[in-house]
């Protein structure tokens, strides 16, 4: 097993890679890692398909600070609403609030200290900014840019408003949108689109946009509500990345304002919903009524605390209420 770290940084990778690949195949295995720059310049050049497989790397997660592996039969679980939630036990419960406070990227994490986290975090947008992002593309006004990533903590868990963030920024509808989709190529954020489904008066356009690193993010029911959402993404991208199905993450949002944080998709077919309390242990009415209304298998409804967990039936499932820890550590 033959590893080459930051390899995108040569010039032409790609054909050495092609060249190592057809002449020592089968009798050895090669690892490449590298930075966003490595997964936006496998898109364009000389094609590699048929000779590699990529994975996506994301932040750490409950179940990998628990040394959980994910069940096999998990999906199959929750379809036929027999997923089996517990109060989660005090060593899961830590390793929770540990990712909570100091997010998931391993130095500040495995380092346990705020100012640590502090200084961290404000290198990495540094970097994002004026090494990645330059790197990728000619941007003039990278200032602006920077504005832009100041202005989306405060926009976490809500719909995103594009036409704000042009007002707020002066500059064209389209170029806020080609921002973000940059800021999501070199992994500072990720967008996740409304589902619509056959249901009338819905959302149709407007995008909810989370950050991998959730520790920027002050309030704390947001902050809660994005550390769910990068492990929905991260448990999505391994489900996609090992060829085990098409799945796909959104949110629920009508035009009455009735709205879940979260809805799992499997061939664009809804199968779980999640949704994110700080401390409510009833259900809410959008997730009963969601839940209901999609005839889904299972609704699932987080609280931060530990909690002992219930489930409460519906026509097509049940609808549970647990503590986040005890169902994050089920997944990846």
């Amino acid at each position: 097993v033959v590893v080459f770290d930051e390899i995108h940084k040569y010039p032409r990778w790609k054909n050495v890679l092609k060249g190592l690949f057809d002449t020592q195949e089968p009798n050895t295995h090669w690892i490449v890692t590298g930075s966003a720059a490595l997964d936006v310049y496998r898109k364009g050049q000389d094609s590699l398909v048929g000779r590699h497989f990529s994975y996506r790397l994301c932040p750490y997660s409950v179940a990998e600070l628990a040394g959980k592996i994910m069940r096999p039969s998990l999906i199959s679980e929750i379809k036929s609403s027999r997923l089996n939630l517990e109060k989660p036990l005090q060593e899961t419960q830590t390793f929770f609030e540990k990712l909570f406070s100091m997010g998931g990227f391993p130095e500040p994490l495995f380092k346990g200290d705020e100012q640590f986290l502090n200084q961290w975090r404000t290198t990495r947008i540094d970097r994002l900014i004026n090494q990645d992002l330059a790197a990728l593309e000619n941007l003039r006004h990278l200032s602006l840019v920077e504005n832009l990533v100041l202005l989306l903590p405060e926009r976490v868990g809500s719909p995103l408003s594009l036409n704000s963030l042009r007002e707020d920024l002066e500059v064209h509808f389209s170029t806020v949108k080609h921002w973000l989709e940059l800021l999501s190529r070199v992994f500072y954020g990720f967008p996740i689109h409304p589902y619509t489904g056959n249901l009338s008066r819905m959302l149709k356009k407007e995008i909810k946009y989370y950050l991998w690193d959730w520790t920027e993010i002050r309030d704390e029911g947001y902050r809660f509500e994005n550390m769910v959402a990068v492990h929905l993404q991260k448990w999505i991208f391994w489900l996609n990345d090992l060829g085990l199905g098409s799945y796909s993450l959104h949110y629920l949002r009508d035009k009455e304002k009735r709205e879940v944080d979260f809805l799992i998709c499997e061939n664009r077919k809804p199968f779980l919903a999640v949704e994110c309390k700080l401390g409510k242990t009833e259900p809410s009415s959008s997730l009963t009524y969601y839940t209901e209304r999609l005839s889904l298998p299972l609704g699932v409804q987080l609280v931060l605390d530990s909690v002992e967990s219930y489930e409460r039936k519906t026509k097509s499932g049940i609808i549970a209420t647990t503590s986040a820890a005890a169902f994050l550590e089920q997944l990846v």
